[in-house]
């Protein structure tokens, strides 16, 4: 996937998170990413690929004390964040 791709990701589906001690975890910034691939109908790159293009893009990633990375001040947003939390949540249907 071409980096404006990625950059069209970033415009169409994450926000600024005011409180910067939370953020989207690796799991949700990809999910979310998956979700708008299958909406846009573009074949997704692996998540080492695609974590390796948020940080050319200027965004970074954190280790917590629990080993998870998260991005902090990050929140989802758009049609792609709505499909990921149905998907990733059915009991919400």
């Amino acid at each position: 996937m071409e980096t404006s791709e990625y950059t069209r990701f970033i415009k169409d589906c994450i926000a600024a998170d005011t409180a910067k001690e939370t953020g989207l975890t690796e799991d949700q910034l990809y999910g979310v990413y998956l979700s708008w691939c299958g909406l846009h109908r573009q074949p997704p790159t692996t998540c080492e690929s695609f974590s390796t293009e948020m940080a050319n893009l200027g965004l970074s990633a954190r280790r917590q004390d629990n080993h998870r990375t998260i991005w902090p001040g990050l929140r989802m947003t758009g049609p792609a964040a709505l499909d990921y939390i149905l998907t990733s949540q059915p009991s919400l249907v």
